[in-house]
């Protein structure tokens, strides 16, 4: 397998690119507008830096990967006329991945791979293909070029042998792969952020604690431990007869599953969305998106190199 393409170059798409030209493989990169086509590259770009400072990437491989294996297009039928693995990183809209599948059916070579980057959507219920066996899930996480976890959920159709190939192709990327045995939302790491998020909007909302707080207690405890005993081993180190009597404790409620958090209904009000507008629960001062995005990469990528030196990452 040799071309691979990307369908939406945006939050996701244009370092799934990146991470598949590293590999080796030619990428087609693909959206609708040139505008965002360009960004992708100077993103890619800065990512690139990015891993070169750190030591991680050959500075003397950066043309091959930026223009020589990746091609930016808007035109749908040349992004995937020769693919063998198309992967899709669009809007999270049950409508538009419909479409967007319905198209890469007739336009990509009966042969290819369709991969969906959904992080919660059943594509299986919704999409329709002439080659259902040839669709799959691979949920990759953010930022792909330094996180190593990719989710593989096949579907009810899903051949042994796509999941296979799937895994195969990851696995070379240096990621490391979770095959779930059917779909369920949210899969695994997004269910277990999902139920720190309830609590996180339920202090927020209710006035419990600060966006400050709430950061610092989690990386000054459990946060702490999580990279090297995760949650399960954790249980063992607390004592499973701790953990058996800590269930009996009916004090503790979760708090409701929610559809608004008047917190972030507040911010989006304002108009603090986040590291893209430079505001959100924190204020980023005038650093750019790409000045913020770096400083997290370079620290992601000192935890990640520490950790593999403990042996608690591959």
């Amino acid at each position: 397998m040799d071309n691979i393409a990307i369908i939406g170059a945006g939050t996701m798409g244009h370092a799934l690119a990146q991470v598949f030209a590293q590999g080796g493989y030619q990428v087609s990169l693909h959206d609708l507008s040139e505008e965002i086509l360009q960004q992708a590259r100077r993103l890619i770009d800065a990512n690139l830096d990015t891993l070169c400072g750190a030591g991680l990437f050959d500075p003397a491989e950066k043309t091959a990967v930026l223009d020589e294996r990746i091609t930016y297009t808007t035109d749908l039928t040349t992004a995937v006329a020769r693919s063998e693995l198309v992967v899709e990183a669009i809007v999270e809209d049950r409508e538009a991945k419909k479409k967007l599948f319905a198209d890469l059916d007739r336009l990509s070579p009966p042969g290819a791979i369709l991969a969906s980057n959904t992080s919660y959507l059943d594509i299986y219920q919704f999409v329709e293909t002439k080659r259902p066996g040839k669709v799959i899930i691979t949920h990759w996480f953010a930022p792909p070029h330094i996180v190593p976890l990719v989710e593989i959920v096949p579907g009810p159709q899903t051949t042994p042998e796509t999941v296979a190939t799937a895994k195969r192709i990851i696995d070379g990327l240096g990621k490391q792969t979770i095959v779930l045995k059917k779909f369920l939302p949210g899969f695994i790491a997004n269910r277990l952020q999902a139920a720190l998020s309830r609590e996180v909007y339920h202090l927020l909302d209710n006035g419990y604690a600060t966006p400050e707080d709430i950061d610092k207690a989690t990386k000054a405890s459990f946060g702490l431990r999580i990279p090297i005993l995760g949650l399960v081993k954790r249980l063992d180190f607390t004592g499973l007869d701790l953990v058996q009597k800590v269930l009996r404790n009916k004090s503790y409620q979760p708090p409701p599953v929610i559809e608004r958090s008047e917190s972030v209904d507040a911010m989006v009000f304002q108009g603090r969305l986040g590291v893209k507008a430079g505001r959100g629960f924190y204020d980023y001062g005038e650093a750019t998106t790409g000045e913020i995005l770096r400083e997290r990469d370079v620290k992601l990528l000192k935890l990640r190199e520490f950790l593999i030196e403990l042996g608690e990452l591959d």
